[in-house]
């Protein structure tokens, strides 16, 4: 194996572990409960509405967060205010960030075993991808999100 071929392969085997490192899972029992609360505006008493939303968006990290899970949440949050933040605050696209170590519950019913994002219950495996690239991860999360809002699913 010449040396350039080895790297490459150190350099993957790493990346590997890291994403592994970062969020670890039991098998707990799911729960299959897919709706979303949000809250109304208006009143000075919020009231809760359950809804459907369009487009969900669910970013699964460890406790130890690395650097791309970190900044891929950022990015997320960036686009989402930038671009759709109407469809956010109206509840046609929701997002969260879930710590998969301390919700279990959440991480089984998705089966989450490592950083990942998933938009409408299917994992988007190039979400991580373009961290280090924020105007080409605007331009592909854009893409995905008006893909799901187009297809409401």
């Amino acid at each position: 194996m010449n040396k350039s071929k080895y790297i490459l392969f150190v350099a993957i085997v790493l990346l590997s572990s890291l994403s592994m490192a970062c969020v670890t899972v039991e098998d707990p029992e799911p729960d299959k409960n897919g709706s979303a609360i949000v809250t109304a505006p208006g009143d000075s008493e919020s009231k809760e509405i359950r809804t459907e939303p369009a487009v969900e968006i669910v970013l699964f990290h460890g406790t130890r967060r690395c650097t791309s899970c970190i900044v891929t949440g950022q990015l997320l949050d960036e686009v989402l205010h930038t671009y759709y933040s109407g469809e956010v605050e109206n509840g046609t696209i929701t997002f969260q960030k879930v710590n998969a170590e301390t919700d279990r519950k959440t991480a089984a019913e998705y089966g989450v075993r490592y950083v990942s994002v998933y938009i409408n219950r299917e994992l988007y495996p190039d979400a991580l991808t373009y961290y280090a690239d924020p105007d080409r991860f605007a331009e592909e999360m854009r893409k995905k999100i008006d893909e799901a809002l187009l297809n409401g699913s």
